[in-house]
């Protein structure tokens, strides 16, 4: 008698575990289109929050970095030096209307786009000497490659 209880019970938890584990397979084939991930990668994209592309690469003389960035002006783009550390900032801001008055139609659209990306070299970074273009969408900043030294204090 005792084998017939030991065996229904082992049988009760085997149904449970399949029943839970059917479940889950339901949760998971079932969830909405628009899960969490996708809401949070669409609220940024709708806000205009990116991340720059940015490639870092180098020749025998010098370091460059080159961002693209179509559709900004000149002056939608800042570049901050921090030792060894590239900041490229964006803000763009953009309003176009549409106006027919014959047809009573109006439209007006605005779009505001705002990022940044910070790249650290192996190298330091003179201001004097770092030079930054902007052509047919990319952002190139180039300058002398130049060793970090250790900025070590002797105790005496």
């Amino acid at each position: 008698m005792e084998d017939k209880s030991s065996n229904k019970k082992a049988t009760d938890f085997f149904e449970t575990g399949q029943e839970f584990i059917r479940k889950m397979d339901g949760l998971f084939a079932d969830r909405p289109k628009n899960n969490m991930l996708d809401s949070i990668d669409a609220f940024f994209q709708k806000n205009g929050l990116t991340r720059l592309p940015v490639d870092v690469f180098e020749n025998e003389k010098e370091w460059i970095v080159q961002a693209d960035l179509p559709g900004l002006r000149k002056e939608d783009i800042h570049i901050d030096v921090i030792g060894d550390r590239l900041k490229i900032k964006i803000k763009h801001d953009e309003m176009n209307e549409k106006k027919d008055d014959k047809k009573a139609y109006y439209h007006r659209e605005r779009r505001y786009q705002q990022a940044e990306r910070t790249v650290q070299l192996p190298y330091v970074i003179d201001k004097r000497t770092t030079k930054a273009g902007y052509k047919n969408g990319v952002l190139e900043v180039r300058g002398p490659k130049k060793a970090k030294t250790d900025h070590i204090i002797d105790i005496d």
